[in-house]
């Protein structure tokens, strides 16, 4: 037999993926128990905010980079890199099938840097800004 590693119904061992949601199937010894963790999935440990099931969870859309040109204006090329690296995963619970957000220890990390790589043109530019206003009305107008 079978198993789909998403929603645990059976198959025959002659099925390739699952009829429900389309899913490779994994073959089951019989008597072997439910699939180990590493068949599940392989991010890092996050528990789901509906069920609190740790049993994993699949991407649920598959995010493409994206280039902004205030970002690259503001922090240059890597910054742009960093930005898309540390966005949030959108992924679905192996057990109840929720939608949730999550963060990997690696997209915390980029976060970070990108902020690091924005920030001095951030500050700059409101600098640059106060700078001007108090010029504007220190001479009166």
């Amino acid at each position: 037999m079978k198993s789909c590693p998403y929603c645990g119904k059976e198959f025959p061992d002659d099925a390739v993926v699952c009829a429900n949601d389309r899913n490779p199937l994994i073959a089951r010894v019989p008597g072997a128990g439910p699939p180990a963790r590493s068949e599940l999935f392989t991010g890092p440990i996050m528990a789901c905010p509906v069920c609190g099931a740790f049993d994993g969870y699949k991407p649920a859309v598959e995010l493409r980079g994206s280039f902004s040109w205030l970002i690259f204006l503001a922090g240059g090329l890597f910054a742009v890199l960093f930005r898309n690296a540390g966005r949030t995963r959108r992924v679905r619970c192996n057990k109840c099938g929720a939608l949730f957000n999550i963060r990997t220890p690696l997209s915390i990390v980029s976060l970070v840097i990108f902020w690091l790589l924005v920030a001095p043109t951030i500050i700059g530019l409101a600098f640059l800004l106060f700078y001007a206003l108090y010029a504007f009305f220190a001479r009166g107008g």
